[in-house]
Formats: C-alpha cells, structure tokens, sequence
C-alpha cells in the first residue's frame, strides 16, 4: 500500500513522496501512534498511546504498542520528555526493520 508522506512533500518530477517501508514510514507511523488518543479511530479503538492534553506519553505502552501495531520493526530505544514551556513532546526512538 502506498503511503503518502507527511507533511506532504513532491518528489523531483512533482509527484507526491510516498514512503512505504522506509525508515521514514516508520518514524512516521511510530509518531502517529504516540500522538494518538486511543479510541479516536472506530476500526482500530486501541490504537494510541495518551490523551495529549494531560499526560506524557507512557514508555512501556508506548513499546507495547510499537510491538502489536508496527511487528515489522523491533525498537530498541524511547525516549520520551516533556517541556511545558515550548509545549512540545520529544520521543526519541530507534528501531530496525526486521
């Protein structure tokens, strides 16, 4: 399945950059799920990991979920941190694709 970037860039003959099973996919999908409220999408209602008004994201779902909604890669590092100030999450991850 073609997968569109996001934010959506043009490749070099105008096309729309897609990233289907690339490094960027992932990082894309794995920011997706961290800044999702679960319940938000009706066909997959546990998918997401906090409401994002109130609270950091957890690391333990966070590789909970990582590992049942993304089984194509193994991650081996989050880090998650918060600056109220900036308003702004941080979550640093690596990963491989198995």
């Amino acid at each position: 399945m073609d997968t569109i970037k996001f934010p959506i860039e043009y490749n070099s003959t105008g096309m729309v950059k897609l990233i289907q099973g690339s490094p960027e996919y992932y990082k894309q999908l794995l920011s997706f799920a961290a800044l999702t409220e679960p319940g938000t999408h009706p066909l997959t209602p546990r998918f997401g990991v906090f409401d994002p008004s109130y609270q950091l994201v957890d690391r333990n779902v966070f590789m909970a979920h990582a590992a049942r909604f993304v089984p194509e890669i193994t991650v081996g590092l989050a880090n998650i941190s918060m600056n109220p100030q900036a308003e702004r999450i941080t979550l640093d991850v690596e990963f491989r694709i198995n």
